[in-house]
């Protein structure tokens, strides 16, 4: 199945702050009603055009004196369109983006604090969505800065033919991260000769240090990083200890590199994380593997997912119908058309009550796809998303991927390259 992929595009706060002009995009129309613009992100073509056109003409219908103008931008530069938007008061009334690139305007004050004009609908959305479009600190009013949207997660593949050639046991999956630095040993052990890595995670993401203990990314008022905490120091260990004996292939150091399905279809690779639908992609792409995967959940030593990545609707502060377009925010993000939308993209609903749809609750769990899916649900249900919006490339992400690279090499311990890397996001908080 087809998913929605989109890059991410990430800018820091630095560059979105601006001077928010005080004219919005909604308007009236020349025959009275409200009319309110709606901007999507790469999502006009063939496969949703028509799921926006009968969307909003069924919201049009219910509420003959509104008027919804969809307008749609390319990825590219997709940040970067948003800031000019809001510098020039043209920002649409609502606007669809990640949480990170919502988190500058947030900053700017361009954005709606929904906690404060639409209280009720935190109760419409599953908690861990609600917390992924909460933002706080930093000069930013404790809030929800938009509606979740749709969400993706996936578990985690195991090659079952290597792990029984290096000496593991295929039917038990290692779920905890004591299991999977084990398999690790046990693959560089039997295996190392043989050009087999367990796999190519290596520290570089949040949910890498908060799923095996970091107390907290931020502490609770996001004015400073905490992941270079005791625990922090000892997973990103335990991943340079891995790597310099031989269970991670080189290619991870380069954090642009991007072809772990390509290694892992060659049969490099033990371990690969994927998504809910990359079943469907083994499956016709690689045949041989398809026949020899399991699938289990994302690693984690709570048992939750903290990998999840949630898309969210934010509502401009100069909108004149701000009311109309929370109205059609929450129109678009309710259960039943998030439902709809997912079933198109390949992906998941963040609405209370979405993911008891019978086109998800209904799943044949003996086949690879069905495990898959029914894994990836729970993780979507009980999971969160761990990686703040503020921790943007600019802001600290890619100094994070640089310095555990450096300590991958022996050019500096973990513990310095969790100290410098939270070094250099706080100053960046600063600014």
């Amino acid at each position: 199945m087809f998913s929605v992929k989109k890059a991410v595009a990430i800018v820091g706060a630095g560059a979105m702050i601006f001077s928010v002009a005080a004219c919005g995009n909604s308007s009236s129309s020349s025959d009275g009603k409200k009319e309110i613009s709606f901007q999507t992100w790469n999502l006009k073509n063939d496969k949703y055009t028509p799921y926006f056109t009968e969307l909003i003409a069924a919201y049009e219908k219910d509420h003959p004196d509104v008027k919804i103008k969809w307008l749609d931008a390319p990825s590219d530069g997709y940040e970067d369109k948003l800031s000019s938007q809001a510098a020039s008061g043209e920002l649409p009334d609502i606007v669809d983006g990640g949480n990170s690139i919502l988190y500058g305007l947030a900053k700017a004050g361009a954005l709606v604090n929904i906690n404060d004009a639409a209280s009720d609908a935190k109760n419409d959305y599953y908690e861990g969505a609600w917390e992924a479009v909460t933002m706080k600190g930093n000069g930013i009013q404790e809030g929800a800065y938009g509606l979740p949207w749709y969400v993706n997660d996936g578990p985690t593949y195991w090659n079952t033919a290597l792990m029984e050639e290096c000496g593991l046991d295929p039917n038990n999956i290692p779920t905890t991260w004591d299991e999977y630095f084990a398999a690790g040993d046990t693959i560089v052990k039997n295996c190392k000769d043989k050009g087999i890595y367990l796999g190519t995670t290596m520290g570089y993401n949040a949910e890498d240090l908060l799923t095996a203990g970091v107390k907290s990314f931020m502490n609770d008022d996001h004015s400073k990083y905490t992941f270079n905490d005791a625990a922090g120091v000892k997973q990103l260990t335990r991943f340079v200890d891995l790597y310099k004996a031989g269970g991670i292939p080189p290619e991870a150091l380069d954090s642009s590199w991007s072809q772990a399905a390509d290694l892992f279809q060659r049969g490099n690779l033990v371990a690969m994380a994927g998504s809910a639908y990359s079943a469907d992609g083994f499956k016709q792409n690689a045949p041989d593997l398809y026949k020899n995967l399991a699938v289990g959940p994302r690693i984690s030593d709570d048992g939750r997912s903290a990998s999840l990545a949630y898309e969210m609707l934010g509502i401009s502060a100069t909108s004149k119908h701000q009311d109309v377009a929370i109205d059609f925010a929450r129109y678009v993000t309710n259960a039943k058309n998030q439902v709809a939308f997912d079933k198109k993209a390949s992906v998941f609903p963040s609405a209370q009550g979405g993911l008891d749809d019978p086109y998800f609750s209904n799943i044949d769990e003996t086949t690879l796809e069905g495990k898959a899916l029914k894994i990836t649900l729970d993780q979507v249900k009980n999971g969160y998303g761990s990686r703040p919006a503020e921790f943007t490339d600019n802001n600290g992400y890619k100094n994070f991927q640089q310095q555990i690279a450096l300590a991958m090499q022996g050019k500096q311990t973990p513990k310095e390259a969790l100290d410098k890397s939270v070094e250099f996001a706080n100053e960046k908080l600063a600014q």
